[in-house]
C-alpha cells in the first residue's frame, strides 16, 4: 500500500403545535414592544442562519441547500445528520442509541452520496451492534465520528457541473470548518459545556467544545482552531428474530409417535427413535390434534431465532481543526485546513434467544423441537408457538472500535486580471481498528413449554422462555458434544480483529477566463488517488469454544440483566442472567489476543486495493440580462479516467488484479430569473458512482462462524451509471420566505445488489480448512452474501418546500416561523433472484429502490427574539426496503422477497435564553415520542421481525461567546 500520507397526526407534533402557539401573545408582546415603532429589524441566530442561507440558495445557479451555524460555534443541531433532515429529498438513518449517522437523498442511500470535508472526499469507517448488524466503510461517510460544533457550514448539491467531481447519484454534500477572516470581529473566543440525559441508560453524558479565531495585519491574515469532546453513555433495547422462513427449511420439526414419515430419523448417538426425538426429549403422542397441528407448523412461516436484545455503547468523540487563512493581496487567497477526529467506541451486546428454529439435524436443531400449540395468521405466519426441546442461548458480546480520521488540505487562487487560477491539495487517512470483537454464549439446552406470542397485537411478543431465566442452576458453559453426526452446542467463545484504513490523496488545478462581461471558460484538471487495506483475523484453528475452571459456580460468573422492555409498549419484558465478560476474564484470560488457548491467528496479509482517478473537464459559464429575464448556467463535460489494481487472498491463494475504464460526463444548468422573486431551474448529467472500495476487492472472503454469514467482494463490479434530470420553481419574499416546487428524473443504467443465498458449506466452494475447528460440518447451511450488477430502473420524484416567517400576521407574529417540506420517490428497480440463473424474465423481481422511502415530510415551529428561542421539529419517513431479495426467498413463487422498515415519525425540541450578550443557556430533547424502529419481512405478509427502542434523550447546556 502506497504510505503518502403513511402520514397521521402525531399526538405530540399537535401538543408541541399547541404549545408553541399558546405562547405567543405573551412572547411577541415582550420581543416586539420596545421596537414597535422601529422600520429596521435585526435577526439573530436561527432566524439568521435561515435567512443567509435562503440568501445563498437563490445566488446558486444548480439546486443547491445550505445550512449555517447560528452563531460561532453552535450548529442548529448536535449531530450533522440531523440538522440535515430539514432539506428537501434528505432522509435519516439512526444507528447505535438513535443517533443519526448517514443519510439518503432522494431514495439514494450513502453510498450513493458524495461527502467531502473542506473540498475534499471523506470517509469515516464504523462498526455496528448486533442489535443491528451493520457498518459503514471505504467511500460511506458516517457523521456520528464528527461533532457537528467543528463546522461552520453545510452544503447539499443535488444537481451537476463539470467542475464538481464524480462519484454521486444522489448529491454532494460539502461540509466546511470555520474560516478567521470570515468573522467580523478581529479576536473571536466561544465555548459551552453541556450534560445530556439518556432516559434509558439512565445516565448523564459531557460535551464540551471550544472555539477561537483571530486576524493579524490589518485583517488580512487569520488563525482559526475548534474543538469538540463529546462522552456518551447510550442504550438501545430490542426484540429481533433476524429472518422468518418455512417450518421445512431447516429439516421441520419433530413428528409424532407413528406419523407416516418419522423426522428425524433413527439416530442412536442423540438417542433418536420411534419414541423419542432425542435423549430425555419423548415425541408428543400421535393423537390427530397433534399431527393436524405438526402438519400447520411444517408449512407455516416461522421466526429463525426469536430474541431480546439490548445493547449498551459507551463513547468518546474527540476533533479539532485548526485553519490558516491569507489574502495577502487583492484576488489572492490562501487557506491551510487541518482536521482531527477520533472516535472511540465500547459496546456490550446482550442477547437471549431461542436457536432451535435456526439448525438442522446436524446441530441438535428444529427437527429435535416438537410443537405443542400454534396459531397461524391469514398471511400463513405462526402468531402464536409453544414448544418443548428448544435451545436457549445466553449471549454477551463485546466489541471495541475505534475510527480515526485526519486530513490536512490547502487552497489557493489568484485573479491576474481576466484570469483566475485556483488549485488545491489535500492529504486524509480514515482507521477503523476492531481489535475487540468477543462473543462468549451459555446455553439452556431442551427446553420445554418455550413460547412467543403476537395474538395480543404489536410488533413485540409476549415470550416465556419455559424456565428461570435468573437461576444460574439452568445454565450450561461446557464442552460440546459431537457424534453421530451431531454437534450439540453448549458453549461459545468467540473472538476477531479486523482493521480498515482508507488513505486519499487529491490535487486540482483550475483557471477561469471572463471571455467578456457575463461569459465565462472554465477548465481544469485532477488526480485523485485512494488506497484501501483491510485485514481480518479470528481465534487460531477457527476455535469457538472456552471452558471454566472444574468447580466454578455459574452464579459467579454472571450478571443480572434486569428490567429489559421498560421503554416497550405492553408486558413484553423481564430479566435474565447474562456471561459477565469481566469475571470470565479474569477466570480464563481469554483477552490474551498473543498467547494460549485463546490466541488470536497471526495477522494475515491484508486485502489491498489501488483507486487512480485521472480527470480533466471544461464547461462555459454565462449570466446574462439582455434578453427579458436574466438567464445564468454552465454547459461542460467532465472526463475521468479510473485505474483499479489490488491484492487479495483466501485461504493462502492470492490474486492480484488491474482494470481501467472511461467515463464522460456532460452536464448543462439553466437558471432564469423570471423576476426578481421568482427563479426557474433546468438541470440534467451523467452522472456515475463507484463501488465501495471494499466491495471490489480482487479477492477475500469474510466468514462469521457465530452468525454462520459468508461475504466476498467482486473486482469486476461496474459503476452504477444514470442519466438525470432536474426542474425547480422557486418563489422568494421577504427576509425568510421560499416556496419551491422540485422535480427529478433518473435513468439508472447500471445497478450493484447484494444477493444472499442459504446453502451447505460445501457447496460454496471455498476450502474446507475455513470451518475446521469451528464444530461445524460441511452439510451445515450458511448464508453466502456477494454483488453483481444488475439492469437498474427508473427513478423519478417531487420536492416541495416552504420556508416562511409570521410577519405577514403582524407584529405579534414577526418572530414567529416555520419550516416544511414534502418529497415523493418512486422507483422501479430490477433485481436479480439468484446468481446461479440468469438475470432475465423469471430471475428477476422489480421493486423499489433499497433505502427508498416514497413520502418524507419534514417540519419545523419556531419562535426566537432576541433573548429566547424555541423550536419543535417533527420528521415523517415512509417505510422504506432494507434489502432485495432475501436469503430466503422462494424463487419460483416470489415469497419471502424483501426485509423492510417501517414508517417513523421523529420529534425533537430546542430551547435557548440569551442571558446576557456573552452567556446563553440551551435546552433540547430528542425522540421525545420514544419512536421505535421496526423492520418486517417479506412485502406481503410484513412479519415483524425487529423492533427497537433508544429512549429519549435530554439535554441542558451553556455557552459563552466573547
Amino acid at each position: 500500500m502506497a504510505n503518502f500520507r403513511n402520514v397521521a397526526w402525531n399526538p405530540s407534533v399537535v401538543a408541541l403545535a399547541i404549545g408553541l402557539c399558546a405562547a405567543s401573545p405573551a412572547l411577541a408582546q415582550e420581543a416586539t414592544a420596545p421596537g414597535a415603532g422601529e422600520d429596521e429589524i435585526v435577526i439573530t441566530g436561527f432566524r439568521k442562519s435561515l435567512s443567509d442561507s435562503l440568501a445563498q440558495k437563490r445566488e446558486e445557479t444548480g439546486v443547491v441547500d445550505t445550512i449555517l451555524a447560528e452563531d460561532v460555534g453552535k450548529f442548529p443541531d448536535s449531530n450533522l445528520a440531523e440538522s440535515m433532515q430539514r432539506i428537501p429529498g434528505v432522509a435519516l438513518a439512526r444507528g447505535d442509541g438513535g443517533e443519526g449517522k448517514t443519510i439518503a437523498v432522494r431514495g439514494l442511500g450513502a453510498q450513493f452520496t458524495r461527502v467531502r470535508v473542506n473540498g475534499m472526499q471523506g470517509s469515516s469507517g464504523t462498526n455496528s451492534s448486533d442489535i443491528r448488524a451493520g457498518f459503514n466503510t471505504s467511500r460511506s461517510f458516517d457523521f456520528s465520528v464528527f461533532a457537528s460544533e467543528l463546522f461552520s457550514q453545510l452544503t447539499v448539491r443535488k444537481t451537476y457541473s463539470a467542475d464538481i467531481d464524480e462519484g454521486s447519484l444522489g448529491a454532494t454534500v460539502d461540509l466546511q470548518t470555520p474560516r478567521p477572516l470570515a468573522y467580523a470581529e478581529d479576536f473571536t473566543f466561544a465555548a459551552s459545556a453541556q450534560g445530556t440525559y439518556d432516559d434509558l441508560r439512565g445516565k448523564v453524558s459531557p460535551r464540551v467544545t471550544g472555539l477561537i479565531s483571530k486576524k493579524f495585519l490589518d485583517g488580512t491574515f487569520g488563525v482559526a482552531a475548534s474543538i469538540a469532546y463529546t462522552k456518551r453513555h447510550t442504550r438501545e433495547e430490542a426484540w429481533s428474530a433476524v429472518e422468518m422462513y418455512r417450518g421445512t427449511q431447516q429439516g421441520g420439526f419433530c413428528s409424532p409417535v407413528g406419523y407416516a414419515t418419522q423426522n428425524p430419523g433413527n439416530n442412536a448417538t442423540i438417542g433418536t427413535d420411534a419414541l423419542n426425538c432425542a435423549t430425555g426429549l419423548p415425541r408428543l403422542p400421535g393423537t390427530t390434534a397433534n399431527v393436524a397441528t405438526y402438519e400447520a407448523a411444517r408449512n407455516a412461516f416461522i421466526y429463525r431465532s426469536p430474541r431480546w436484545l439490548r445493547s449498551e455503547q459507551d463513547y468518546s468523540r474527540l476533533g479539532a481543526t485548526v485553519t490558516l487563512e491569507a489574502e495577502p493581496a487583492e484576488g489572492t487567497k490562501f487557506a491551510l485546513d487541518a482536521l482531527y477526529s477520533r472516535y472511540d467506541v465500547t459496546r456490550t451486546d446482550y442477547s437471549f434467544a431461542a436457536n432451535s428454529f435456526a439448525r438442522g439435524t446436524n446441530n441438535h436443531g428444529q427437527p429435535i423441537t416438537s410443537v405443542l400449540e400454534i396459531a397461524v395468521n391469514p398471511q400463513g405466519s405462526i402468531d402464536y408457538g409453544r414448544f418443548n426441546g428448544v435451545d436457549i442461548s445466553n449471549d454477551t458480546a463485546r466489541r471495541e472500535y475505534t475510527t480515526t480520521f485526519r486530513q490536512i488540505n490547502a487552497t489557493f487562487s489568484q485573479e491576474l486580471g481576466k484570469l483566475t487560477i485556483d488549485g488545491f491539495v489535500g492529504l486524509s487517512l480514515s482507521t477503523m481498528h476492531n481489535p475487540v470483537s468477543t462473543q462468549i454464549s451459555f446455553f439452556a439446552n431442551d427446553v420445554n413449554n418455550f413460547s412467543y406470542d403476537f395474538r395480543g397485537g404489536g410488533s413485540v411478543p409476549v415470550i416465556n422462555w419455559g424456565f428461570d431465566t435468573t437461576n444460574a442452576n439452568n445454565y450450561l458453559f461446557a464442552p460440546n458434544v459431537a457424534g453421530g453426526g451431531v454437534t450439540i452446542f453448549r458453549n461459545l467463545l468467540n473472538k476477531g480483529d479486523n482493521k480498515e484504513d482508507t488513505e486519499n490523496l487529491t490535487t486540482e488545478f483550475n483557471a477561469t477566463y471572463a471571455l467578456f462581461d457575463g461569459l465565462k471558460v472554465r477548465t481544469g484538471v485532477q488526480y485523485r488517488e485512494s488506497n484501501y487495506e483491510k485485514y481480518t483475523r479470528s481465534r487460531a484453528g477457527n476455535l469457538t469454544t472456552g471452558a471454566l475452571p472444574t468447580g466454578t459456580a455459574l452464579n459467579s460468573v454472571m450478571m443480572l440483566i434486569d428490567g429489559f422492555g421498560s421503554s416497550m409498549p405492553g408486558d413484553v419484558g423481564g430479566s435474565w442472567l447474562a456471561p459477565d465478560y469481566d469475571a470470565i476474564d479474569r477466570l480464563i484470560n481469554f483477552t490474551n489476543d498473543d498467547s494460549g488457548a485463546y490466541a488470536l491467528a497471526a495477522i494475515p496479509i491484508s486485502d489491498q486495493l489501488r483507486e487512480a482517478v485521472t480527470g480533466a473537464y471544461g464547461m462555459v459559464e454565462f449570466d446574462t440580462d439582455a434578453l427579458p429575464v436574466r438567464l445564468r448556467g454552465n454547459i461542460g463535460v467532465r472526463y475521468v479516467h479510473t485505474r483499479q489494481s489490488g491484492r487479495g487472498t483466501v485461504a493462502g491463494a492470492t490474486s492480484v488484479l488491474t482494470r481501467e475504464y472511461d467515463d464522460w460526463l456532460p452536464s448543462a444548468t439553466l437558471t432564469a430569473d423570471i423576476t426578481d422573486k421568482l427563479i426557474l431551474r433546468l438541470a440534467a448529467a451523467k452522472v456515475m458512482a463507484r463501488p465501495e472500495l471494499n466491495h471490489i476487492l480482487p479477492a477475500g472472503v469474510n466468514i462469521a462462524l457465530n452468525t454462520r454469514t459468508i461475504s466476498g467482494p467482486n473486482f469486476y463490479l461496474e459503476p452504477i451509471r444514470a442519466k438525470t434530470v432536474d426542474a425547480s420553481l422557486e418563489y422568494y419574499f421577504g427576509n425568510r420566505g421560499l416556496i419551491s416546487v422540485g422535480a427529478f428524473y433518473k435513468d439508472i443504467d447500471s445497478y450493484i445488489q447484494s444477493i444472499g443465498e442459504s446453502m451447505p458449506f460445501s457447496q460454496t466452494g471455498l476450502p474446507l480448512s475455513l470451518i475446521a475447528g469451528s464444530g461445524y460440518t460441511p452439510d451445515q447451511e450458511f448464508t453466502v452474501n456477494s454483488r453483481q450488477n444488475t439492469p437498474g430502473g427508473p427513478l423519478k420524484g417531487i420536492e416541495v418546500n416552504l420556508q416562511t416567517g409570521f410577519d405577514f400576521l403582524g407584529d405579534a407574529f414577526r418572530n414567529f416561523g416555520m419550516l416544511a417540506n414534502y418529497t415523493f420517490v418512486d422507483s422501479e428497480i430490477v433485481y436479480c433472484k439468484s446468481t446461479s440463473t440468469p438475470c432475465t424474465g423469471d430471475g428477476t423481481i422489480v421493486r423499489d429502490l433499497i433505502n427508498l422511502s416514497k413520502h418524507t415530510v419534514g417540519g419545523t415551529l419556531y419562535y426566537e427574539d432576541d433573548k429566547f428561542s424555541i423550536r419543535g421539529s417533527a420528521t415523517y419517513r415512509d417505510k422504506y426496503l432494507l434489502t432485495v431479495p432475501t436469503s430466503r426467498i422462494d424463487r419460483t413463487t416470489g415469497v419471502n422477497d424483501v426485509q423492510g422498515a417501517k414508517s417513523t415519525v421523529f420529534v425533537d425540541a430546542v430551547l435557548s435564553y440569551q442571558v446576557t450578550p456573552q452567556i446563553s443557556v440551551r435546552l433540547e430533547g430528542q425522540n421525545l415520542t420514544n419512536e421505535a424502529i421496526e423492520y418486517y419481512y417479506d412485502s406481503v405478509r410484513q412479519d415483524p421481525y425487529y423492533t427497537s427502542f433508544t429512549g429519549r434523550k435530554f439535554t441542558a447546556g451553556v455557552a459563552f461567546k466573547f
